[in-house]
């Protein structure tokens, strides 16, 4: 009898998906055809800043949070300086972005019709989709929006995923195939792998970072250690920053969106000011390059990372930085490299380097457009 009951609720569950499903697919696209009937104007109450300027150069459209996970509290999205910033500083594109959380946060419906005025008007040339995996599904646009913006608008559509570790996420990428043109992964080289049967809609890539705001000033460092990022749910971060300072070794921590936070101009000033920076890759039983290891070899700190096979894809190992095995071998090589401050500065300069040149925001952007627009 129970077996039976979990059918019927599946069932129900099914038949209430499809329907919404079905509902949604009528209402996007008898909006887009009204749409493409009348005249489209904005309402400035709505959204500003929405016809893209006189085109000189390709046109990017960003759908992504405002905030972080989509809650004011926490701050602006990190998006800001990933994938704004390091454009704008690379000077490839014109840009502009649509929030479906702030939309709703201001109009308490979905931004669909609006996203498609939008599209109408400024016809960008590539959207760069952030989807948001927790919360209300209105911060997002819906399937049919992004069928309509694939199919019949044929605009590009890369999207960005940021924990691919987390099989729940890759379900999510996988959902979206039939309308993008490419996944972009950041934490993992091989997750991705272990899921999909559509490799070649995969592109596993580095965090590009704002180049205005993290780069080596080449002046003296008065933190000897720093970890900058939450703790409270890390057990191996907090192993590590124990040991340390249990054998006399003070680490500045700071950061972490809800334990105490930093503005990215004081993220990025720490980097600049600490001999060492710290580093832990586990993600649930799995490992991922952090952004971390890109924005402080940018900064020109010594990087010093839990081993892991992530992150010596992108750098090598006693070369741009130092790995360590457990607890005791970080003390271990903390100090050693404290001590040592030639070695530690020509393992940081080569780490700085190999960032700069190979792993910049310009070389990041320059890569998804060679591989959505060749041929």
């Amino acid at each position: 009898m129970l077996e039976i009951l979990k059918d019927i609720r599946y069932f129900i569950k099914n038949k209430k998906s499809n329907f919404r499903q079905k509902l949604d697919s009528y209402i996007v696209k008898y909006q887009y055809k009204r749409l493409l009937k009348n005249t489209v104007s904005f309402n400035e109450s709505e959204t500003t800043n929405m016809v893209a300027p006189l085109r000189t150069k390709p046109h990017v459209l960003f759908i992504t949070e405002k905030w972080f996970d989509s809650h004011p509290e926490l701050g602006i999205t990190s998006y800001e300086h990933y994938l704004f910033g390091s454009l704008e500083a690379s000077g490839l594109m014109t840009q502009n972005q649509f929030h479906f959380d702030e939309f709703y946060y201001r109009h308490h419906r979905s931004g669909d019709a609006t996203l498609l005025k939008l599209l109408i008007n400024s016809k960008p040339d590539l959207i760069v989709l952030g989807w948001v995996c927790n919360g209300n599904p209105k911060h997002n646009p819906r399937m049919e929006t992004l069928n309509i913006i694939h199919s019949t608008m044929n605009i590009p559509i890369v999207a960005i995923w940021s924990d691919s570790v987390r099989p729940f996420i890759m379900a999510m990428a996988e959902s979206l195939l039939p309308f993008i043109t490419l996944n972009v992964v950041w934490d993992s080289t091989t997750a991705y792998l272990e899921i999909t049967q559509h490799e070649e809609k995969y592109l596993p890539l580095w965090v590009p970072q704002d180049p205005r705001l993290f780069y080596n000033p080449n002046r003296e460092r008065d933190i000897d250690i720093s970890f900058i990022g939450g703790i409270k749910n890390y057990p191996d971060r907090l192993r590590g920053i124990q040991a340390l300072r249990t054998n006399g070794l003070e680490v500045y921590q700071a950061g972490g969106r809800s334990e105490n936070p930093l503005s990215i101009s004081q993220y990025a000033e720490t980097y600049m000011r600490s001999k060492i920076a710290l580093n832990f890759c586990g993600s649930l039983d799995k490992v991922q390059s952090k952004a971390r290891i890109y924005e402080a070899t940018l900064c020109g700190a010594l990087l010093m990372e839990a081993n892991n096979p992530e992150t010596e894809k992108w750098f090598e190992p006693m070369v741009d930085f130092v790995p360590f095995a457990n607890e005791s071998d970080l003390v271990e090589k903390t100090r050693y490299y404290l001590e040592h401050d030639n070695e530690r500065m020509e393992i940081s300069m080569k780490g700085y380097e190999k960032a700069k040149n190979q792993y910049s925001g310009e070389m990041f952007w320059r890569t998804i457009l060679s591989r959505v627009f060749t041929p």
